[in-house]
């Protein structure tokens, strides 16, 4: 079978068409093992060369080296003994130095997150917490951070893989089992009161798909990388399978990026994730699992061949730091519905815009407002946060374009 799978190697490069760059067999190892944890896996990563002549680091290019990346603070961390029963407890062994402070008039956030296997947090683009675990023993995170409202939470994910540039482990008496990903998070304010949680309502992308077995069976729909027809069948002999590689946008952890025209993740069920015997999940589940506010697993479409995955997400105003003004009040927006361009009756020189979508998507930050045309927009609800930063003053206005 596999005699036949390699001499059948250049005509399955010509079936492909996609975007992704293509690499085949495994990557050279670059790094030792980035982490030692009794029960845990070898974390190394490597690179390998596509064939296009492009470079590419696997299973993804991680600050968990760079001590100038915020660690995030263990909720249950098998691999130093940190292993809390509740949130309470793990809340209370932290002193407040592990608050990132993004803006200094800003509301502590708490975020409470289990990836499979690693991840890294950045609000507005500024680093505010990675995994204390690259790869095993599973593990939880809490992240705070202070910031004003709305903030865009973009999370790199890495599911590490043992078969650098092959995505895919031993396991299950396999040599090449292809793992599986997944990320759930919860965002509470300083009142415990729900922010966000992990959703459809995100956005997903893909950077890295491995193992990839026959060529022709990766498509591409828009922007959405596909490989749910890819076989994800284990094997002892898979060091000639190739993989998909893209590059990440220069913004892509940044409020700035437009992820409109991005798939929106898929979820999965805790079973399919494999979570219900990892205390660093079940102990938590009055979090994660919350009825009256479920937080579900996301990822791309491919939970299982698809090794990095970009998620993002905007969080609003909430009423207790930007409560929406009264159109009577201090700023008013006119006209309303707006056609073309939009003025804001009581700013100043010094006041500051940021102007975002019924998704959340922000489409501007600046100065300026009244000089920018949005006669680009499709029909709908939009929002426009108001600051006086002199003044100590934010609101935000809603809208309709016409």
């Amino acid at each position: 079978m596999f005699a036949l799978f390699l001499g059948l190697s250049m005509p399955l490069m010509a079936q492909y068409t996609g975007t992704g760059a293509v690499t085949q067999g495994a990557a050279s190892a670059t790094t030792g093992n980035l982490y030692t944890c009794t029960g845990g896996r070898i974390t190394r990563q490597g690179t390998i060369t596509a064939t296009n002549n492009t470079v590419w680091t696997v299973p993804a290019e991680v600050n968990f080296t760079n001590s100038a990346f915020p660690t995030a603070s263990n909720l249950y961390n098998p691999c130093t003994g940190s292993t809390y029963a509740n949130t309470t407890a793990a809340l209370a062994a932290l002193n407040g130095s592990d608050i990132v402070t993004i803006d200094n008039d800003g509301s502590v956030v708490t975020a409470y997150i289990f990836a499979d296997n690693y991840f890294e947090m950045y609000i507005n683009g500024v680093a505010v917490g990675k995994d204390n675990v690259p790869f095993t023993q599973f593990n939880s995170n809490i992240v705070r951070f202070k910031v004003r409202f709305p903030f865009t939470i973009a999370l790199l994910l890495v599911d590490w893989e043992e078969n650098l540039g092959l995505g895919s482990e031993s396991n299950g008496g396999f040599a090449y089992h292809p793992g599986d990903g997944g990320v759930v998070a919860v965002f509470k304010d300083a009142e415990n009161k729900t922010l966000a949680v992990t959703g459809n309502n995100w956005k997903a992308q893909t950077f890295y798909t491995a193992p990839i077995m026959d060529l022709g069976c990766p498509t591409e729909n828009g922007t959405a990388r596909l490989s749910n027809n890819c076989s994800t069948q284990d094997s002892n002999n898979g060091s000639a399978y190739y993989a998909l590689h893209w590059n990440k946008p220069e913004n892509w952890n940044s409020a700035s990026l437009d992820d409109s025209n991005w798939p929106a993740a898929s979820t999965f069920s805790n079973t399919t994730v494999g979570v219900n015997n990892k205390p660093a999940y079940t102990n938590f589940t009055n979090i994660f699992d919350d009825p009256g506010n479920d937080a579900q697993f996301i990822w791309s479409s491919n939970i299982i061949l698809d090794n990095e995955v970009v998620v993002r997400y905007t969080v609003n105003a909430t009423s207790a730091e930007t409560a929406p003004l009264d159109n009577d009040s201090e700023w008013t927006v006119y006209p309303n519905p707006v056609v073309d361009r939009i003025s804001v009756h009581g700013a100043k020189e010094t006041t500051h815009y940021q102007l975002y979508n019924a998704q959340g998507q922000v489409l501007y930050i600046g100065q300026q407002i009244e000089l920018q045309s949005f006669a680009y927009l499709p029909a709908g609800v939009y929002f426009l946060k108001i600051m006086d930063p002199l003044a100590k003053k934010i609101g935000v206005k809603l809208f309709t374009k016409s």
